[in-house]
Order: structure tokens, then C-alpha cells, then sequence
């Protein structure tokens, strides 16, 4: 697997290995609704439901909004968030 890819975040399947490997595959849950959860701390995460809605948990920092590709660079440990037109980019950090 390379060191960086952009995923589709409604691709479940590709989107649970990049999460896995971007935290570890014991900290990453799926939830009933199919909401991904990559967990790092009690208040560090990153969830991304099935409609690609991503959530995240930072100390000092968050973000809550539709997602229109993850762009993870696991050489560097960040998840990078682009939505609709790149109206905004958000990126999360691997503590």
C-alpha cells in the first residue's frame, strides 16, 4: 500500500484499511449505522458514517462536516478532509 492515497469516504471497504493503517486495526470500530471509527484517545478520533459525514475529536479542534474525499499521507500521519468544490479543507493529524 502506498504512503498516500485519496479514498471516496462511501467506499467502506478501501476507507476501513486506510483507517486501520492509520491508527491500528484494533482501535477502529464500525457502529450499527456502519459509521467508521478510527479511536485514538477517549477525546482524539475520526468517524466517518456511511454517507461519508466525517466527525473528529481533537483537543483545542474539531471538525463536523460532509466530506468529499479523504486524502490520507501515512508517511506523514495526516488525514486530509476536502469537501464539495474544496469550499473547505481540514486536516487531521495522527497524535
Amino acid at each position: 500500500m502506498d504512503d498516500s492515497a485519496t479514498v471516496d469516504p462511501t467506499d467502506r471497504e478501501t476507507l476501513r484499511g486506510h483507517l486501520e493503517r492509520f491508527a491500528t486495526p484494533d482501535s477502529v470500530t464500525a457502529d450499527a449505522d456502519g459509521t467508521l471509527t478510527a479511536r485514538f484517545s477517549s477525546s482524539t478520533y475520526v468517524s466517518i458514517d456511511p454517507e461519508g459525514h466525517v466527525r473528529t475529536g481533537m483537543p483545542l479542534h474539531a471538525f463536523d462536516g460532509p466530506a468529499e474525499r479523504l486524502h490520507f499521507d501515512h508517511g506523514d500521519g495526516e488525514l486530509h478532509v476536502a469537501t464539495a468544490e474544496e469550499a473547505i479543507s481540514y486536516t487531521f493529524r495522527r497524535p
